[in-house]
This record gives structure tokens, sequence and C-alpha cells, in this order.
């Protein structure tokens, strides 16, 4: 009897319809069920909604970064060569799709930057993830392309210059048999073409540290860029992030520097 009343109680708690429960009990227990659900509340009270928190994109970027980084540990593991390094740019660069088979790591996180200017408690940046994204994973090439994102922030190419020959003295010291190919920053258009002016004298500055260092210098500005200086319309949805289309005009660059 006690078990039946156990059983009772456990279908009544997880909506089990009136009639049901009132089958396993006393004619007179299930016409006071039957009456007690029957009494319908005069009047149920609706909270109020509220707004939704805003979103912090901050956090979500710094979150992105340390999911990032964790997973190029675990990847490092398994000691693959070449690493496309960079923002979310990089990140969109499909290394399965376009290099099957092929010994690549990608190392971009969408929203980073060069990082020499950053406080200590900001976990973002290229230079605070060398080790990581390519000092543990016995790479032989970086194909290294990092900037917009600085230049959204309003950095000045001054700054950035300094915080790029940070991160190239870094690799030269660690890993000296590296082969870096410095990329150039990519144009973009519409909303994102005030920063095109930037961007051309950022590239210049790339040139000479490529020179310096004595590291490849790869424009694929120019190979991507219309007769304004602007990202090509053909080459993205967005003013600033690449299509399949631009994708595969990078992907040549890089199979003619690997010669694959």
């Amino acid at each position: 009897m006690k078990r039946l009343e156990a059983m009772n109680q456990w279908k009544f708690r997880y909506g089990v319809a009136v009639l049901l429960l009132a089958s396993a009990m006393s004619p007179s227990d299930a016409h006071a069920q039957a009456a007690t659900a029957e009494k319908a509340p005069e009047k149920q009270e609706v909270a109020e909604a509220k707004p939704a928190p805003p979103v912090d994109l901050g956090a979500l970027f710094r979150m992105h970064w340390t999911n990032r980084t964790n997973a190029f540990r675990m990847q490092n593991e398994q000691l693959q060569f070449v690493v496309l390094l960079g923002d979310s740019i990089t990140e969109g660069f499909e290394v399965a799709k376009y290099l099957p088979g092929r010994r690549v790591l990608n190392r971009g996180i969408g929203a980073d930057v060069i990082g020499n200017d950053l406080p200590a408690d900001d976990n973002r940046g290229v230079l605070k993830r060398l080790d990581e994204s390519v000092f543990n994973c016995a790479a032989t090439d970086v194909f290294l392309m990092i900037g917009i994102n600085d230049l959204g922030s309003g950095r000045t190419p001054g700054v950035m210059e300094q915080g790029y020959r940070y991160i190239l003295q870094r690799i030269k010291t660690e890993t000296p048999r590296v082969r870096v190919h410095v990329q150039s920053v990519l144009p973009t258009r519409d909303n994102y073409a005030k920063h095109n002016a930037n961007v051309v004298d950022f590239n210049g500055r790339l040139k000479k540290l490529a020179e310096e260092f004595g590291y490849d210098y790869l424009d694929i500005h120019a190979l991507v860029a219309d007769d304004k200086g602007e990202l090509k319309a053909e080459y993205t949805g967005d003013g600033l992030h690449l299509n399949e289309a631009a994708y595969k005009v990078w992907l040549a660059e890089v199979e003619r520097v690997m010669k694959w």
C-alpha cells in the first residue's frame, strides 16, 4: 500500500493526468482530487519580462582567445609544421578544405591584435601566445598576418610597428630556423575603408621589417585590391572579412611559397 501511494505521488509530481492518478485511488480520494484539480486559480501573476543584459564583447573575445590557445596546446602534441598566425581573417582560412592532407595549423583568433600595448590582465595579442602558437609545435614556417584590428582600435602604424618588431625578435631569438613569411595587412571597403590609408602606411613598415629580419614579405594586399586600393567587392561580404574566392587567391600564394 505504501508503495502504491509513493508511485501515485511520483506520477502527480511529473504531470500525470488527474484521471490516471485518480484511478489508482479510492473513489472518495479520486473525487476529492478531481475537485481540487478542477479549481482554477482566480488570477495568475505573470512575471514582468526583464531586458537582457548587454553583451560584453570584450569578455567574449577574451574567452574565445583562451579557448583557442588551450586548443593550440593540445594540437602541439601532434607536431605539425606550417603555422598560419593572425586574427579572424586567418581563422577563416579553412585548412582542412583548402589544404587537405597538409601539415598546417591555423593559429588565427578572431579580434586578436599585435598586443604590445595591452594591459597585463588582457589575455589577447599575438605577442602573448607565441609559445602556444609557434614555439611549442616545431614549426618550420609561419605565415603572419596581423594588424587590422589594431587600426580599428585606433592604434597608430608607429605603435603597431614597434609591437610587430617584438614578435619578429622573439621568433628570431627563440626559433631562428623558422621561416617567417610577413604578409601584408589586407585592404578593406565600405564602412571599413577609412582605415585603408593607415593600412598602406603600415604595410610599408612591414616590408622594411621583413627585409631587416631576413624574412619574406608577401604582398597579399596587391592581389585583392581594386584600382582604388579597396578590397575588391567580389572578395568580401562585409567589407572586411574574406569569402571563398579571396581565400583561393591567398591559398595560391601560400602554395607558391611552399612549392606545393
